[in-house]
């Protein structure tokens, strides 16, 4: 059983790296890719114990990196990269101090938006950039003036992630925001990750909230940016799965697959829970 798509505490996880290597090691993992978001300073922490008293089984460096295609932020799974130049580049793109202003920006933006297209806000709304994530913010407060409804579909109105994705894959939605200058190209992403050896996935496809995933898939293999495709999620109909499994099998790209965990956030996200078979990446995994 493999899981090569969680997170910890070096993003938005709930849990450590310790307790996550320790509930890999419980839940029987054989192999494991943390992939914090723009960062993979978890495999720093872990050269400085003895991993093996916490988690016997192989670790695949990974990351996930926010990035835009064609004005849609998405986000690429890295894998099996130079750690060290991988990081000193994630350094210089999303170091602390450029990721505070830029969420500062994102959230004078989103208030904008708001103000712009008549929903209604608190007056003198707070934000912590070091503390909370701008969408969040402005998502709780939206919900809570029933005015708003109007304007949210009822499943969006129920749902942050959902919110989020909305608000920054669906050009239709009321309260999309253009992130395309806050985060690289994802051809520039994935050339990092290329020069220093790794190999880049698609994440989550079926998670944007876009009018036609296939065309986008189409657009972004035809633009030689991916090896391959996550096609096991947590948040998967089996019909996705079995799509996108057809299409690596037609494109010839590699495929991989993760819960996604957070932790304890996202209950719909447990670590190990896909049970995915570790024969899905016997042909590229190589150092683990």
């Amino acid at each position: 059983m493999i899981d090569l798509h969680c997170h910890t505490t070096y993003s938005d996880g709930t849990w450590s790296v310790i307790e996550l290597l320790k509930k890999a090691e419980e839940k029987g993992i054989e192999v494991l890719s943390i992939t914090d978001h723009d960062s993979a300073k978890a495999y720093f922490e872990l050269e400085k114990v003895d991993r093996s008293k916490y988690y016997k089984g192989k670790l695949l460096v990974g990351a996930e990196i926010n990035c835009v295609f064609n004005d849609t932020k998405i986000e690429l799974l890295a894998y099996d990269f130079n750690k060290e130049k991988v990081q000193e580049w994630l350094d210089s793109m999303y170091g602390e101090e450029n990721v505070k202003n830029s969420f500062i920006k994102e959230f004078n933006d989103m208030v904008d938006i708001c103000k712009n297209n008549n929903i209604k806000l608190s007056n003198n709304l707070l934000y912590n950039p070091d503390k909370e994530y701008p969408i969040d913010v402005i998502y709780y407060d939206v919900i809570k003036y029933d005015e708003n409804k109007k304007y949210i579909e009822e499943e969006v109105w129920n749902s942050k992630s959902l919110f989020f994705r909305k608000c920054t894959t669906d050009k239709d939605f009321i309260l999309y925001r253009d992130f395309t200058k806050d985060y690289p190209k994802a051809e520039d992403v994935a050339n990092i990750i290329h020069k220093n050896g790794g190999k880049v996935f698609l994440a989550h496809l079926f998670v944007y909230k876009m009018n036609d995933h296939k065309n986008f898939l189409n657009n972004i293999v035809d633009a030689n940016i991916l090896d391959g495709i996550e096609c096991y999620h947590s948040n998967f109909t089996k019909e996705q799965t079995e799509f996108l499994l057809d299409y690596c099998k037609n494109n010839k790209l590699y495929v991989s697959g993760g819960s996604d965990c957070h932790g304890d956030k996202h209950q719909d996200r447990v670590l190990g829970a896909l049970n995915i078979n570790l024969d899905i990446i016997k042909d590229w995994y190589k150092k683990a």
